[in-house]
């Protein structure tokens, strides 16, 4: 091989290096209540993100999420004997 050819090669994969075809992952907004509203959820792309965004906006304490119970309920506990099968 001449010096040209070998510097032709050190050139292209110098300049492919730094090239990354990859998009940037999506950021997620801030969980609070003006952007858990529908509006402001709907406008996230990222089908994964959005979904995930979701489920914690439904579990924040503040505002109208799902708040956790000071004795959550067990359902075995609920029903008694005579409304099980086999007896």
């Amino acid at each position: 091989m001449n010096r040209f050819t070998i510097w032709a090669l050190v050139g292209f994969t110098l300049a492919i290096a730094g090239c990354d075809n990859t998009p940037p992952a999506p950021t997620m907004p801030e969980v609070n209540d003006t952007n858990c509203q529908m509006a402001e959820i709907m406008k996230i792309q990222d089908k994964a993100t959005r979904e995930t965004f979701t489920g914690l906006c439904s579990r924040r304490p503040a505002g109208s999420g799902i708040a956790p119970i000071e004795q959550p309920l067990n359902w075995l506990e609920l029903t008694g004997p005579q409304d099980q099968e086999g007896n």
